[in-house]
């Protein structure tokens, strides 16, 4: 059986992957998954001392995070330091990941129309007209089917949009 702390670490986990594949420092991930934790505000020794990693990496890291609109940073009078939150709004990280795909599946669109209107210029015979052909129904296929699948996402996206319009204000860590 797991144990709270097991179960936190792999959360942490999880989150240093996700930035990795977002080609960010693992840092990245483990600093926003302890703000989503914690749930609180957090100095840089606080963020530290959480992580395990030094002060300075710690501040670079949430410098970075800073100017992405990630974390808010603001002075604590009564501390006398700043200290650190997270906005996290869940239909905006969606909207924003679906996005990102729908812009790189329209250029994949538009390359694949690209590559069939470039075989269909050739004046191919034999062996390689069938070979081009085959190609081109391959492309036109894939083609077709992300733009139905890309048809599909745009729909769930305006309706992210709506739900997000009704939804509350985004949850302040």
């Amino acid at each position: 059986m797991s144990s709270l702390q097991e179960v936190k670490t792999e959360f942490i986990r999880i989150y240093e992957g996700v930035a990795s594949k977002r080609g960010l420092p693992t840092l990245f991930g483990r600093i926003m998954a302890i703000f989503l934790l914690e749930e609180r505000e957090l100095s840089q020794k606080d963020v530290s001392d959480l992580s395990g990693y030094s002060v300075s990496s710690v501040s670079r890291t949430l410098d970075q995070m800073v100017r992405m609109g990630l974390v808010h940073k603001h002075k604590d009078a009564s501390l006398r330091q700043f200290v650190y939150h997270m906005n996290v709004d869940y239909y905006d990280l969606a909207i924003s990941g679906l996005e990102t795909w729908m812009r790189q599946a329209e250029i994949s669109i538009n390359e694949m129309g690209s590559l069939r209107r470039k075989i269909e210029a050739l004046r191919l015979a034999g062996e390689e007209k069938i070979e081009a052909d085959c190609l081109h129904e391959t492309l036109k296929d894939i083609e077709e089917k992300t733009g139905s699948i890309l048809g599909i996402i745009k729909k769930d996206v305006e309706e992210l949009r709506r739900s997000r319009a009704q939804s509350n204000s985004p949850r302040r860590l």
